[in-house]
């Protein structure tokens, strides 16, 4: 789920992802993760953005829908296949 209001607010204020990305000391593509709802946004860097944003929190604030974005799913299913491979290993 994306973040609607956030990204409102965010080209309302002109400011681009690498902007608050650069605020909150992570990479761009982090903070896109963050924005389109592949990640959750902590409580701090809600925060910190509607700071940054000049707004309060509320003005921006989306819960967390809980989605798994699919790279997170994917390195699940590869920890588990690496498991079941070094179980498989030291059968032999």
């Amino acid at each position: 789920m994306t973040n609607k209001k956030l990204i409102s607010v965010r080209k309302a204020k002109k400011m681009t992802q690498a902007d608050i990305a650069i605020y909150l000391k992570i990479s761009q593509p982090q903070y896109f993760k963050r924005e389109k709802g592949q990640v959750k946004i902590t409580d701090t860097e809600w925060s910190s953005i509607a700071k940054l944003l000049q707004v309060s929190v509320e003005d921006i604030y989306e819960p967390f829908a809980g989605q798994i974005s699919l790279h997170n799913q994917l390195s699940l299913e590869i920890d588990s296949l690496k498991e079941k491979l070094k179980m498989f290993a030291e059968k032999d």
